[in-house]
């Protein structure tokens, strides 16, 4: 995924040269009126067992949880797993679906699905597994490329969440409360100012009893 991340970034430079270089020289606005996203987490879990699917290289759960994750590229698992592993905690080297199906029912607290789940071929089938491991009133924290921003329907196919082909789902704020309905959570959203200025979603879907 870093290499696409690569190719993407030198398109787009090579597409829009002056787009590309006002972002890179104001890539502080996007840390105005923001905390931390990686924080999310904590304003609905307090304390426990938080799994980061999709983790990558890195242990990014805040320190008062012990930190899991699955990553399926196997470096970037080996890295995040000695780093996890220091707190207690594991990566596991798989696919998120055989992946999750390694936790026992009920033993996390909270679930990262940070830029993960627009890669996903099978979101629905994931977020379902997710309910069995996750305790009552668990809660899944979920950032994802925002199609119902107004800079998507402006930019058109150069909007900045649109990655062909790595990115396989586009979700809406409609279309993640009823994935969030169906599956038996309830849905909040985070982000409700920005709901159509910013070009991401940020929100939990929250196990319910």
């Amino acid at each position: 995924m870093d290499k696409t991340v690569c190719q993407e970034k030198k398109r787009r430079k090579e597409k829009e040269p002056i787009v590309a270089w006002l972002d890179a020289k104001t890539r502080w606005r996007l840390h105005m009126f923001r905390d931390d996203e990686w924080d999310y987490i904590s304003t609905q879990v307090k304390i426990g067992n938080v799994l980061d699917i999709g983790c990558g290289g890195l242990n990014n759960i805040p320190a008062q949880f012990t930190p899991y994750g699955i990553e399926i590229e196997k470096q970037a698992a080996e890295i995040s797993h000695k780093l996890m592993k220091k707190r207690g905690g594991y990566v596991i080297h798989a696919p998120a679906l055989e992946g999750l199906e390694q936790f026992e029912d009920g033993f996390l607290d909270g679930i990262i699905m940070r830029s993960y789940l627009e890669h996903e071929a099978k979101p629905r089938q994931v977020i379902k597994a997710c309910t069995d491991k996750l305790k009552s009133g668990g809660a899944i924290y979920i950032k994802v490329p925002n199609f119902d921003t107004i800079n998507r329907a402006v930019r058109g196919i150069d909007w900045c969440g649109f990655r062909f082909p790595d990115h396989l789902n586009y979700f809406g704020i409609a279309t993640l409360k009823t994935l969030a309905d169906n599956e038996n959570y309830r849905f909040v959203l985070k982000n409700k100012i920005t709901r159509y200025t910013n070009d991401n979603v940020h929100c939990f879907f929250i196990k319910r009893a």
